[in-house]
């Protein structure tokens, strides 16, 4: 969804889930403008409502690394697009690798989950 809406509105659409998909999408045909800044849109994906909402970003905040599809597909007169974000991206995997370190940290404190004579499960067998 976000190649249609980067392409149609010449915008970097940018894509935020809570479960690490995030993704940037730019253009695939467009060159980029002198002023990015009036020229992104971000949309959250509410998973148990499956809705898209608009997210209103500050003006230099992390943004997730560009769509690998991005790279397969788009033309060379855009190659410059992510190019002003680099920095941005890369801070945000170093944030996002550091949520996921310690996710585990917190999962290998976690007793496991004891299913021995819970009845519960009887309906799979």
């Amino acid at each position: 969804m976000g190649h249609l809406i980067a392409c149609a509105y010449d915008m970097i659409c940018i894509d935020l889930t809570r479960y690490g998909f995030s993704e940037t999408f730019f253009p695939l045909c467009t060159a980029p403008p002198t002023n990015f800044d009036d020229r992104m849109m971000c949309v959250g994906w509410l998973a148990k409502s499956k809705h898209f909402v608009p997210v209103y970003l500050k003006l230099v905040c992390l943004i997730p690394p560009t769509s690998p599809e991005w790279a397969l597909h788009h033309t060379e007169t855009v190659d410059t697009w992510p190019d002003r974000f680099v920095d941005r991206m890369h801070n945000f995997e170093r944030l996002n690798n550091i949520e996921k370190e310690s996710i585990v940290e917190k999962s290998r404190l976690e007793p496991p989950i004891d299913l021995v004579g819970d009845s519960s499960f009887d309906v799979f067998i």
